[in-house]
């Protein structure tokens, strides 16, 4: 049997190795550290036997890579389709928001892979490996925001003469901002709603968006 990378069509991913990207998921979303995860909390969670793993991954690494790339592939695809029916930039950021304050696991793990995959780990190293594999995509952060910031060229919504990366890196390091916001309101006691409005209109005004 071939090894799961992470890379493959939805609907060629095994129903086992789902089980098991949506175990690392929840452990991710209750506060688990990679290091602290093992294979067998993994396959506990999901139902399976250890010697399961195994036969589609090599290592609890290749496991939890495969569990981001999938985690972050569906996030993305989930969230082009919904925002493409959306009209402008601002009500796709806003939607975006909306969806996070919404989802709170999807937050956490969020937040925790974005730590994870900006380290030297073996893990971090192998997730962008197989991230650089994939021709369409150059980096994490063009994975999850390169449509959005096309749609809005075409669109005329934002000034087509900025730089690509620019454009990407303003989305993510200000929608990150935002989840750090709704993560740490209660440490903080962060005016959540007063800095989102704030983040939103920074990312139009880098942008120099037209509407």
């Amino acid at each position: 049997m071939s090894k799961i990378t992470g890379m493959e069509p939805v609907q060629e991913i095994p129903p086992k190795v789902l089980l098991m990207y949506d175990a690392v998921q929840q452990l991710i979303g209750e506060g688990c550290s990679v290091s602290q995860i093992r294979v067998s909390s993994i396959t506990e969670r999901a139902g399976i036997g250890k010697g399961t793993a195994y036969e589609y991954f090599d290592s609890k690494e290749e496991i939890l890579a495969g569990a981001f790339i999938y985690y972050v592939r569906s996030m993305a695809e989930e969230m082009n389709m919904q925002l493409r029916p959306l009209g402008s930039l601002r009500e796709q950021i806003n939607f975006i928001f909306d969806d996070l304050d919404r989802e709170s696991r999807k937050k956490y793990c969020f937040v925790h892979f974005v730590h994870e995959v900006t380290d030297n780990s073996q893990f971090s190293r192998m997730v962008k490996e197989r991230l650089q594999e994939n021709s369409q995509t150059r980096n994490f952060a063009e994975f999850l925001f390169g449509d959005i910031i096309r749609q809005g060229i075409e669109r005329g919504d934002i000034d087509s003469d900025i730089p690509m990366d620019y454009l990407i890196y303003t989305v993510f390091c200000k929608v990150l901002t935002y989840m750090m916001c709704i993560c740490t309101e209660e440490c903080f006691d962060t005016d959540v709603p007063a800095l989102r409005g704030l983040i939103i209109e920074g990312i139009l005004r880098d942008m120099k968006t037209k509407i």
